[in-house]
């Protein structure tokens, strides 16, 4: 919902908003081709998550021409239930929080508190 309503302010104010295919990436910036080459895309993500997207993943990029900012990428795993949490890796670390109140690490299941 945020991101909609973000995407279409900026549409009304004149910003872009477009997609592009990750490069590359090193100390907190990436570069995207989309339509346009972007180089040093600073990437915004909420406070106490920091990422460094891997060459291919689609950057969604906010800001036109002069500030442009790597809003995150196209998520494309599958297989969430909708209020599911899951983090992952690109060498294959994955934690999933379940709507059971189970998380799931590396495929090792450890039970909700209270529950054996």
């Amino acid at each position: 919902m945020w991101i909609s309503e973000k995407m279409a302010a900026s549409r009304a104010a004149g910003s872009t908003v477009a997609s592009g295919e990750v490069t590359g990436g090193r100390d907190a910036r990436i570069a995207a081709q989309g339509e346009t080459e972007y180089r040093r895309l600073a990437l915004a993500a909420p406070w106490g998550i920091a990422y460094l997207p891997p060459a291919g993943a689609r950057a969604v990029i906010f800001g036109g021409a002069e500030n442009p900012v790597c809003a995150g990428t196209i998520v494309e795993t599958g297989g969430l239930e909708p209020g599911e949490l899951l983090l992952f890796s690109a060498g294959g670390a994955r934690i999933c929080l379940k709507n059971s109140g189970e998380v799931v690490i590396n495929g090792q299941t450890f039970a909700a508190e209270g529950e054996s």
